[in-house]
């Protein structure tokens, strides 16, 4: 090794170079000059030594070609610092100046073997930068700036490669050393770069604009890289070019308001360093990113964007670019939110996306401020506007709790529920004041409240109001306030009474203050004036007394309540007055609170009010009084003590607190013992709750649904646990023999059952708990025991189907918890009946996102046996419900076929087992023990029917059984089974040939099985020839049954005019006297359930009956009520089959009993829309007939409806453009809040008993029906809606945003397959031929940083544009440039702002409703969607770029809805970038010039563009469109499918 003498300062150094290159040729020269370098770096390093090493390596340079430069480079570079010290610097300049002058003389051969490897090269580059920062920002002296720019000089020799840099001055021809960018250095040097690598901000490292010799350099370099290698672009990072963006934007934020010239250069570096990452260098937008990528960077620069403005003030340079940048934002807010957003939530119909608004939705958050503007305007619900319409609507509490719940987890402010409810009560108030009589009743006496009433009351004048129907109103809003009082846990309040008033009494009395100042004087005195309203005030201060502080002084604490004092004396009298006429008789007056007049109930509503308990105590008492008067319910041991009956009237008119308090004592006394209800000690062997206790049960909770809803759920709950032991006691049957269940228990299961069937299935149907009902009763439905509880139940379960309205039921059904695997096993009737139910739904609502394989699960879950269906049915059946009947890979095809009953296997069963017909004929003992084993096996019980019938039918009579025998063998068949087992006994007499001539004697032989003998149930026969899969060579003699049993026969006849005699109300809450009726009609037609027909005489055995079951109590139960539930399958069924002259003569004979139905609006609606394609319906006689099975009495039915639906005579040419118009009308007025929906017709029911209680779904429903009795061709209907929307022919006017908002929820109920075609095919009219959409938007510039210019020593912004003739398509004259900027934006404009400013147009108003119907429809309307799109991009007339934008404003809004369909949300993308490139081809854009459309188009593709990379397929796909596309327009999308 050869020592270099470093503290020698005279050497030769030719002699040592000459030395050192002799001890190379046996050593490696890199090792050699390591150590040399090693010994240099000894310290201390001093400046001779420096120039000793330099001029040593310059010999060896001169001597030798092959000089490892790299590892000088490598070890000597790290030497170099510019610290503090004093000899650092001239170091730091000698080496640099060194190294660069031995790169520049060397030839490029040489340097390719001197070992400078990339390596290296970004070792250098690093440690220069890292030193470089050490220098000072300012104050630099000039041996520090020539070491700055030794350093630069050197970097420039590896980074600068062969080009002349503008912005290097004096700067010549650079010799380049490799191919390293910039960029490679800042990918290598995280610890300088990391925060544009992860965009976290650094340390002191980071280039900072304060700093403008590394800041000048850093962008220098970065934009020189991109420059030297245009390819560069397209393998930077989008997101390390974002950090860099943001980089520069917080560094330029940082500076002063006065630029300095120094300032300006930095502040230029930095906007040209955007520009290129943001259009490339042409300018033509080819860069790293796209200005959505900026759009969504700038909240984290600036802060969030709130109410106009960012949280930070930009500075006065950027305010430009960012301005721009923000109205782009606002633009692609546009486009993802719908130009109204403002859709009523429909509590009860509405689908789960449709609870969650625009400010819930997570890909909205960019859009925050836009959509607070956007809300605050009423463009679009917000979480107050839902809970505004669950209040209007009636929801339940259930379904805001569930809602509030939600937004507890998602961290939104619940207290938007309590100013929903402010709101309402604000909208409820101004409602009746708006209908009421404000002025001064001069007629009215005044009142001598110190006189003492009479024993009738009579001194005693209550203020009634000419429009009390209103007070309806009022009730509701009372119910919902006290329900969310109750529930303290929904609304954040305590029990208001005990602890914020009593309180507030005591304190400040700021609440109390409040409360005074809402006193109207005037209105107590107004001609609709109401005591209960008006008196309010005096009641609160009664109640509180003794809480109120100060109660003698307290018209002088509030001078304002001396005029509401002066009524305290009639308050007074009301209690006077009720104690001694109402609570000293209640115990001996039975009819005391019957047919009393609205004074009366008014006294009685007021003292609810003024004492709390005092009203439900005495009301209770009058109910179930002390004195002992015992009746039956039916049969002899179901006893109860006759009571009075109170008016609906009167209940509605209570107090909240009061019906509350009734109820309670009424469930706790009657309904929640397990030992029965409670009487007095001497009524111990009563054992039922009277039927008028029930009867107030019904009228408390329809009155007040909310506050009573714990009630039905707890009432739930027991059933779930009478449930639970039944499946015990089936599962323990072997082991053990205890009783099944409590005679008390089975007895209250049956009562509350008929009580939920017979009352309360339209309160259910809309209910949150609808879709889970059958979880409370799934084993009971199976293996309840007793035969008259079961057919309460089987009629509930078939009323619990048919009222089902919505596809969650499809969800429920699926549960995967439960541990019954099928859940009507028994019962083919309840299996039929829930498969069509799931039919109905789907056809009109649609499959949602329900997937095939669930349905299919579902269906096989129904039934354990294959079902099949005639063509006729099936041809009805939505097409995912055929799929899976006719699917030969259907599971339905791996379930086994019920076998049936042959009339050749029951002959040879009879004609081989004699057994069987001596016991069902003699009863013999000995024939006893063959046939009872026989029947005991349960698949030989269905043939039990069978060969009664065949016995009955050889002997000509039923008179030849022995009745007992025959009991006991049907009593072996479980109830559940039944209805299947009438099937088979229907499809064995189906099967029979009978001689000609003898159908009289077998028709009435089947009466004596149904009516005499009571073997079989008459709506189980009913169904059994109805259900579904009757055999075409069967269908003719079925219907002859049918035609029998309802018009021939005279036993079902009889029976309906002795019902008919009765005179029912079909308003069940306004009669008083329904089990009076009922039993009257029972002891004439009496009902069993156990076979016993034979021995009874009405309720009473007259011979000894062996196995007597437990008798339960007959509150509603009846073949009547029961075949009107039926009614609707057997309509459907004769529909299918068309036999349509037997349909209108059932219905002409039996069409009246329909009025009782419950849910008749909403089943006739159904049974429309399901079969609005049959050719039975389209005949006028047919629909009438139908339609006339409503009482339009209670339902705000259009008038021509009714005329249509009354007179035969009507055609549909009464069904004018302002029939449809009134009927949009009437329903957006349903769905406004504001106006309360008030009830103005007195002869519709209150709005708390109608079959729908909701206004906005009630309206719905009416609507549909109104749409669907025209008969008017569906293309005229959509054509009559559209003409209101778009403004055409006699529409001038543009209609209201919720008007449009009712046309989109109507649209997607009624039939798909007839009413879609004509709107999607004016959607592509529009699109394809609107002249708007013909016209190319503006051009624009491409947006960019503009760089400020100096004019007079004062800096402003300026951006030079080129010539506007440059591109062809930019050829238009200024009238139609002004043209476009003046249509363009009032396209995608607000629907509202352009109706208040008269600038409405098709496109916007079609956009509207298009956003609406989207928003209300199934998941479904999105395959039709895309068809529709791929025939809008096939048939090449998307040309312009408006066109484009607007078929992009169709789908963003839905986006959200659009990515939940895996089957089909590619497709969308597809087509969308297929007419992408059929527009940009032909519109031909250079320069850095655009459309204002496309660069819109451009954003809302960059905002979507994670779809495109949901799978390797679909990003090929695309890709390979975008690769298909013109210049630059393809280079500028092709990152949207890079990873």
């Amino acid at each position: 090794m050869i020592h270099f003498p470093f503290d020698q300062s005279h050497l030769n150094y030719d002699t040592l170079a000459h030395d050192f290159l002799k001890t190379c040729q046996t050593t490696n020269t890199a090792d050699q000059l390591k150590l040399i370098i090693t010994s240099y770096r000894e310290t201390p390093v001093t400046v001779d030594k420096t120039i000793r090493l330099i001029t040593f390596i310059h010999h060896l340079l001169k001597t030798t070609h092959q000089f490892p430069l790299g590892t000088l480079l490598e070890e000597l570079i790290p030497t170099l610092s510019l610290n503090t010290s004093s000899t650092s610097y001239p170091i730091w300049i000698l080496i640099t100046q060194f190294l660069i002058s031995c790169l520049r003389s060397m030839d490029a051969q040489d340097i390719h073997h001197s070992g400078i490897t990339t390596t290296i090269i970004h070792g250098i580059i690093k440690h220069i930068l890292m030193e470089l920062t050490r220098l000072p920002i300012t104050s630099i002296n000039s041996i520090q700036t020539q070491c700055f720019n030794a350093g630069k000089e050197l970097m420039d020799i590896f980074l600068i490669h062969s080009v002349s840099d503008p912005f290097i001055e004096n700067n010549p021809k650079i010799h380049s050393i490799g191919t390293t960018s910039f960029f490679d250095i800042i990918y290598s040097s995280p610890d300088i770069y990391g925060h544009f690598l992860n965009g976290v901000v650094a340390g002191s490292n980071e280039p900072s604009i304060l700093n403008h010799s590394i800041w000048t350099l850093t962008m220098d370099y970065m934009v020189i890289s991109t420059e030297q290698d245009t390819r560069l672009l397209d393998h930077i990072p989008t997101a390390m070019a974002i950090n860099i963006i943001k980089h520069v934007l917080r560094e330029i934020n940082s500076l002063p308001p006065n630029l300095t010239t120094q300032q300006v250069n930095c502040l230029n570096k930095g906007k040209k360093l955007i520009n290129i990452l943001l259009l490339g260098p042409s300018g033509d937008g080819v860069g790293v990113v796209s200005h959505y990528d900026i759009i969504v960077a700038l909240p984290d620069v600036y802060g969030n964007f709130m109410r106009g403005t960012f949280a930070q003030s930009i500075h006065w340079t950027m305010e430009k670019f960012v301005n721009e940048l923000g109205k782009r934002r606002r633009h692609l807010a546009f486009l993802m939110m719908p130009p109204d957003a403002s859709w009523p939530l429909i509590s009860r119909m509405s689908r789960r996306h449709e609870y969650n608004d625009l400010t819930t939705r997570t890909s909205y958050h960019m859009f925050e401020g836009d959509l607070i503007e956007y809300v605050t305007e009423g463009s679009s619900t917000n979480i107050e506007t839902h809970f505004r319409d669950m209040l209007f609507q009636r929801a339940s509490m259930d379904e805001f709790r569930q809602l509030a719940i939600s937004l507890t987890q998602t961290g939104l402010d619940t207290s938007q529920i309590r100013k929903a409810m402010v709101s309402k009560i604000r909208d409820v108030l101004l409602c009746i004041q708006h209908y009421s009589n404000n002025e001064k009743d001069t007629k009215r006496k005044k009142e001598s409240f110190n006189a003492i009433p009479t024993a009738t009351g009579e001194d005693i004048q209550m203020s009634i109001p000419s429009n009390i129907d209103l007070w309806e109103l009022m009730t509701e809003t009372a119910d919902q306030l006290y329900s969310f009082v109750s529930a303290d846990s929904l609304l954040f309040l305590s029990k208001v009474s005990t602890q914020v008033i009593q309180r507030d009494l005591k304190e400040d009395e700021k609440l109390f203050g409040k409360l005074v100042k809402l006193y109207n004087f005037e209105q107590t005195e107004s001609i609709d004036a109401f005591s209960i309203r008006d008196l309010s005030l005096q009641c609160a201060i009664n109640l509180m007394k003794s809480h109120i502080k100060d109660l003698i002084n307290i018209k002088q604490r509030y001078p304002s309540i001396a005029a509401s004092l002066q009524y305290a004396g009639l308050c007074y009298q009301i209690q006077a007055y009720f104690n001694s006429y109402y609570h000293s008789n209640v115990a001996t007056n039975s009819t005391l609170f019957s047919n009393l007049n609205i004074q009366e109930m008014t006294k009685i509503a007021m003292e609810s009010q003024l004492r709390q308990d005092v009203v439900p105590y005495t009301l209770y008492v009058y109910l179930v009084p002390t004195k002992t008067d015992v009746h039956v319910l039916g049969y002899p041991s179901c006893t109860y003590i006759k009571g009075g009956k109170l008016s609906y009237k009167l209940l509605d008119l209570l107090s909240v607190n009061g019906k509350h308090r009734l109820l309670q004592l009424i469930y706790k006394m009657m309904l929640d013992s397990e030992w029965g209800p409670r009487y007095q000690p001497n009524a111990a062997n009563v054992v039922c709750v009277p039927p008028s206790v029930l009867d107030v049960v019904y009228k408390l909770i329809y009155s007040a649904p909310c506050s009573a809803e714990l009630m039905i759920k707890e009432i739930f709950d027991k059933l779930r646990r009478c449930d639970k032991m039944v499946r015990v006691k089936h599962t323990e049957e072997t082991q053990t023999d205890n009783e099944q269940l409590s005679d008390q228990t089975v007895r209250w299961f049956h009562s509350m059952v008929q009580l939920m069937n017979y009352r309360f299935i339209q309160f259910l149907k809309y209910s949150p708990i609808s879709s889970g009902l059958l979880h409370h009763i799934r084993y009971s439905v199976s293996y309840l025991e007793n035969r008259q509880a079961y057919q309460a139940l089987e009629s509930f379960v078939i009323n619990i189907i048919c009222m089902q309205n919505d596809v969650k039921l499809l969800r429920s059904l699926d549960d995967p918890q439960r541990d019954k695997p099928i859940w009507f096993a028994e019962s083919e009737v309840l299996a039929r009946m829930m498969v069509c139910t799931i039919s109905r739904l789907f056809k009109t609502r649609g499959q949602a996102d329900i997937k095939t394989e669930q349905i299919y699960r579902v269906l096989s879950t129904l039934y354990e046996y294959k079902l099949d269906w005639s063509p006729e049915v099936m041809k009805y059946f939505p097409q995912v419900v055929q799929s899976f009947y006719n699917s030969p890979d259907s599971p339905n095809q791996l379930a086994p076929t019920r076998i049936s009953i042959t009339p050749q296997k029951v002959q040879q069963v009879l004609s081989s087992n004699k057994g069987i017909t001596g016991f069902l004929v003699h009863g013999r003992p000995e024939f006893e023990r063959i046939a009872i084993p026989y029947f005991s096996i349960l698949d030989n019980q269905s043939s039990l029917l069978c060969f009664l019938w065949a016995i009955a039918l050889t002997r000509k009579t039923t008179d030849c059984f022995n009745m007992g025998a025959v009991r006991k063998a049907l009593l072996l068949i479980p109830p559940s089974r039944m209805g299947t087992n009438t099937i088979d006994f229907v499809d064995f007499i189906l099967m029979v040939d009978y001689p000609v001539g003898s159908s009289e004697s077998y028709l009435s032989l089947l009466d004596t099985f149904i009516w005499k003998n009571q073997w079989v149930s008459f709506n189980h026969v009913l169904f059994a020839l109805t259900r579904g899969n009757i055999r075409p060579d069967k269908l003719n003699k079925a219907m002859k049954y049918i035609r029998y049993l309802l018009l021939e026969s005279p036993e079902f006849q009889q029976r309906v005019s002795k019902w008919d005699s009765l005179d029912i109300n079909n308003r069940p809450w306004a009669e008083e006297d329904f089990h009076e009726k009922l039993m009257d009609y029972l002891r004439e037609y009496p009902e069993y359930h156990c076979f016993e027909g034979y021995g009874m005489r009405q309720f009473e055995p007259v011979v000894e009956l062996p196995n007597q079951p437990l008798r339960l109590p007959i509150y509603y139960t009846n073949n009547i009520s029961d075949f009107i539930a039926l009614m609707e399958h057997l309509i459907m069924r004769l529909i299918e089959y068309r036999q349509t002259q037997l349909l209108m003569d059932v219905l002409d004979k039996y069409g009246h009993l329909f009025h009782h139905h419950q849910n008749a609006l909403s089943c006739i609606t159904s049974i429309l829309l399901y079969y609005h394609s049959s050719p039975v319906m389209t005949n006028p006689r047919v629909l009438k007939i139908i339609l006339r099975l409503l009482d339009f009495d209670l339902f705000p039915v259009a008038p021509e409806a009714k005329e249509y639906a009354f007179n035969d005579d009507c055609d549909s040419s009464l069904f004018d453009a302002g029939y449809f118009e009134r009927l949009i009308y009437k329903l957006a007025e349903r769905l406004n809040p504001k106006r309360c929906s008030p009830r103005m017709n007195p002869n519709l029911p209150e709005r708390h008993f109608r079959e729908i209680g909701s206004p906005a779904v009630e309206g719905i429903y009416v609507a549909t029906l109104e749409i669907m009795l025209t008969q008017v061709p569906a293309s005229t209907i959509i054509k009559r809606l559209l003409d209101m929307t778009l403004l055409r022919e006699s529409y001038h006017v543009g209609v209201s945003a919720l008007s449009i908002h009712a046309i989109g929820l109507l649209i997607p109920l009624l039939p798909v397959d007839q009413f879609s075609e004509p709107l999607w095919k004016e959607l592509n009219d529009l699109v394809m031929f609107n002249p708007y959409l013909l016209e190319v938007s503006e051009p624009c510039r491409l947006i960019r940083c503009g760089i400020p210019k100096s004019v007079n020593g004062k800096y402003s912004m300026s951006q030079s544009l080129p010539d506007l003739t440059s591109t062809a398509i930019l050829n238009d004259s200024i009238s139609a440039r002004l043209r476009k900027a003046m249509i363009f934006p009032y396209i995608f404009n607000d629907y509202t702002f352009n109706l208040h400013n008269y600038s409405t147009n098709a496109p916007n108003s079609f956009l509207t409703l298009f956003h609406s119907i989207v928003h209300y429809s199934s998941l479904d309307v999105f395959e039709v969607f895309l068809e529709n799109l791929k025939r809008l991009r096939n048939s090449g007339e998307i040309k312009t770029d408006v066109q484009l934008l607007y078929v992009c404003f169709l789908i963003g809004p839905a986006i959200h809805r659009i990515e939940k369909l895996d089957t089909i949300d590619a497709g969308f993308l597809i087509e969308l970038m297929h007419m992408v490139k059929q527009v940009t081809q032909l519109i031909d854009m250079k320069d850095g010039w655009s459309t204002q459309a496309l660069e819109q188009v451009y954003d809302f593709l960059y905002h979507i563009r994670s779809r495109f990379l949901k799978s390797p397929e679909l990003t090929l796909q695309i890709k390979e469109i975008i690769k298909s596309m013109n210049p630059p327009i393809s280079q500028r999308l092709m990152r949207l499918v890079m990873h």
